[in-house]
């Protein structure tokens, strides 16, 4: 019996979204996909399941004239061809991802919000932990685009914060991905976590879809700042 993929057609075209918006707004991410599907009519939205691999190369002919640099343009390209199932070359490992190599089986990962490059870093070391500990590849995208939500987040909306990568042994194995700032808090939390919010600026999306895209999560807001925990397991 042949195996089928979970992923529906609307899922596939998020997901995509979903890494380009570790790199663009999530107004250009999606307009980038638009546009590159339109030009090369190779797919339409949403996305077929079996068309997923020729978006992707399309996107890949287009990626140089939105992303200037080689090295990051490689990255959002790995990450794009691992939703497709295809085989990426494995990327440059610097001395602070062997260092994350060689820890302990739990233990915690720090990165500051500062700069949407702080963004895109938080992005790898999380697809990066994801893999060490065993996550599947569709699951290590996942990883990686509620990272880039919820960091996007806390950059956008409170000026940047703070991100911490646990991994866990116990009670099941795992990562857990907490992202806090001080900035305002989210005035009615409960509207935004809604099916019937939406939003303009695109936070409500983002939290939902990180929400969406992990096995846990859990939101904490005030006026002095919003807390996210979310978790993934191994299967």
């Amino acid at each position: 019996m042949q195996a089928t993929s979970s992923m529906s057609s609307n899922d596939a075209t998020e997901e995509i979204v979903g890494v380009l918006r570790a790199y663009f707004s999530a107004p250009l991410a999606r307009a980038l996909l638009t546009s590159t599907l339109r030009r090369a009519k190779v797919a339409h939205e949403p996305i077929e399941r079996r068309a997923v691999r020729a978006a992707i190369d399309a996107l890949d002919e287009v990626l140089p004239n939105y992303i200037a640099d080689a090295s990051r343009r490689a990255a959002c390209l790995r990450s794009l061809r691992l939703l497709a199932g295809a085989s990426a070359p494995p990327a440059a490992r610097d001395d602070f991802f062997r260092d994350i190599a060689a820890t302990a089986a739990v233990a915690t990962t720090i990165i500051h919000i500062r700069t949407t490059d702080d963004v895109v870093n938080a992005c790898e070391v999380g697809r990066d932990i994801a893999r060490k500990i065993g996550l599947s590849d569709v699951e290590q995208i996942k990883v990686a685009t509620a990272t880039a939500e919820l960091t996007r987040n806390a950059l956008l909306y409170a000026g940047g914060g703070e991100m911490r990568i646990t991994t866990v042994d116990a009670p099941r194995r795992g990562l857990e991905i907490s992202v806090s700032d001080n900035g305002p808090g989210i005035e009615d939390l409960e509207l935004v976590m809604s099916d019937r919010y939406r939003s303009r600026s695109g936070m409500g999306m983002g939290l939902k879809g990180a929400k969406r895209l992990m096995d846990a999560f859990e939101i904490a807001s005030s006026s002095h700042g919003t807390k996210v925990l979310v978790r993934k397991f191994v299967r």
